[in-house]
């Protein structure tokens, strides 16, 4: 697994050992920053089920200024930490360990704001969509926020009303489903 573009282009990342994880195919790394390459520079990045940080740190290496990290495995957790720690993106990342939903809570009250959000957990769970509803209830997506769920097919992401422009494309067994966040309609 590598960085495919910016500072760190073709760096190695080290993914935790084990099934807990599922990294994102380059093939759809590649296709998923394609689609928001224009609104990464200086963008707040939210990578929540990080695994080993890979589309974080994608983002960090094509211009973002900060991610935001976060895995309940702590596999996952040491890998991102460690990548962040090699490539010295330190300054520019936060790395939490724990339930990602309960960070939700506490980024809400620290008025945390996001620009761009992946939301890759574990398949068949209902953990994305309570991301989904947790991110638009707690208000912590600017105006036009970009959020990119990766899922299986037999479980796509069911975004609110506040979400808007949704566009769903296959890679192989994975889907990415793009949405843009339009606040709170009808206020």
């Amino acid at each position: 697994m590598r960085v495919i573009a910016g500072e760190a282009k073709g760096r190695e990342l080290i993914a935790p050992k084990g099934m807990n994880t599922r990294p994102t195919l380059a093939k759809v790394k590649e296709a998923m920053f394609g689609t928001i390459q224009f609104d990464i520079d200086g963008a707040r990045v939210l990578d929540l089920f990080s695994g080993s940080g890979g589309l974080g740190i994608e983002a960090i290496s094509r211009g973002a200024e900060h991610v935001t990290f976060c895995d309940a495995d702590r596999q996952a957790y040491n890998a991102v930490k460690s990548n962040i720690a090699n490539l010295h993106f330190e300054s520019r990342a936060s790395v939490f360990f724990g339930d990602s939903l309960a960070l939700l809570h506490t980024l809400s009250e620290r008025g945390e704001t996001f620009d761009i959000v992946f939301l890759d957990p574990p398949y068949e769970t209902e953990l994305e969509n309570r991301a989904l509803k947790l991110l638009d209830e707690l208000k912590l997506l600017n105006e036009n926020a970009i959020v990119m769920c990766e899922h299986s097919g037999g479980n796509p992401p069911v975004f609110g009303e506040n979400y808007l422009t949704r566009k769903t494309k296959k890679y192989g067994d994975s889907y990415v489903t793009c949405a843009f966040y339009k606040g709170m309609v009808g206020l």
